[in-house]
């Protein structure tokens, strides 16, 4: 399964003004790989838009524990609300919407 892990901080607690947060940034960025491994993770991308706090990694894995697991050992809730959703691609989603009936 495919998920994303969306996390958003304030300004306060932004790398690019937390001398704290950016050495744990730093840090958790260079150990990201071999944790996703280690807990059956595979990260796919990761993005930082650089205007609005925030992170998000696109991720799969058999489950949402794992994800789950990922976010809370990479200490990205130590310094970001962290919201992980469970997606499809828009092939999967526009196969899946034409076994709904119509409402409309």
């Amino acid at each position: 399964m495919q998920y994303l892990i969306v996390g958003q901080h304030p300004p306060d607690l932004c790398p690019s003004a937390n001398e704290k947060i950016r050495a744990l940034a730093s840090e958790g960025g260079k150990e990201m790989t071999a944790l996703a491994e280690k807990l059956g993770v595979k990260i796919l991308a990761t993005y930082v838009p650089m205007t609005n706090h925030m992170v998000v990694a696109a991720v799969e894995a058999d489950d949402a524990d794992k994800v789950r697991e990922f976010a809370f050992q990479g200490r990205l809730s130590q310094w970001n609300t962290v919201e992980i959703y469970q997606t499809s691609t828009l092939e999967e989603a526009l196969t899946r919407v034409q076994e709904m009936p119509m409402i409309y």
